[in-house]
This record gives structure tokens, sequence and C-alpha cells, in this order.
């Protein structure tokens, strides 16, 4: 299993590599190919452009038009939850709680694979 994540964790960098690589280049050649109708500072200025401004618009537009979530409304027996949340908080140890979360949490993944009876 820990071969397999580390296969993927370099699978994944030598595709990030390769991207940032090949966009460099592509703009190495788009700004080689401009130097010659607008000179050197022209040519890297137009380049930098092409590849700056359309990720800069989507941002910009997916920021502006995003969907609203609507205000979640809270439960109606939130008073009885927080009541309840301090009883437990005044009655218990932390060190309990925090140990029966732990349990539970261990039981649920041992458990995951069983088949029930």
């Amino acid at each position: 299993m820990f071969a397999r994540l580390t296969a993927k964790v370099i699978f994944a960098a030598a595709a990030i590599a390769m991207a940032f690589f090949g966009i460099g280049f592509l703009g190495m050649a788009l700004a080689a190919a401009l130097v010659a109708a607008l000179g050197t500072v022209g040519g890297y200025a137009l380049a930098g452009v092409v590849f700056l401004v359309p990720p800069l618009l989507w941002a910009l537009i997916t920021h502006l038009f995003r969907r609203r979530r609507p205000a979640q409304q809270q439960a109606p027996n939130s008073d009885l939850t927080r009541v309840l949340f301090a009883a437990v908080a005044k009655e218990t140890p932390w060190v309990a709680i925090i140990g029966a979360g732990l349990i539970g949490v261990a039981n649920l993944f041992l458990n995951r694979n069983k088949s029930p009876k």
C-alpha cells in the first residue's frame, strides 16, 4: 500500500513538473516568435500577458458569479443539544469522552470489512 501511494506521489510530481516546464517552453517559444516583430521587451511582455490574463479572468469570473449558498437553518432542538453537551462536560472527564470517541473510531475501522452475521 505504501509503495502504491509513493508511486502515485512520484507520478503526480512528474506530471506537475512536465506541465510547469511545458508551459514555460511554450512561453519561451511565443516570446521568441514575437521578438522579431516587437523587440525583446515587447515580445516577452505580450507572451506574459497571453499566459497571465486568461487565468486571471477565469478566477475573477468564477469569483463574481459563484452561486450563493442558502443560509443554513438551525435545528429546532439546538438549545437541548447545548444543555446536554454542558451536562456531559460538567459530569464526565474529558479524557473519558476523548477515549470513547477514539475507541468508537477504531471500532469502525476494524469492523468495516466484516460481513454482517
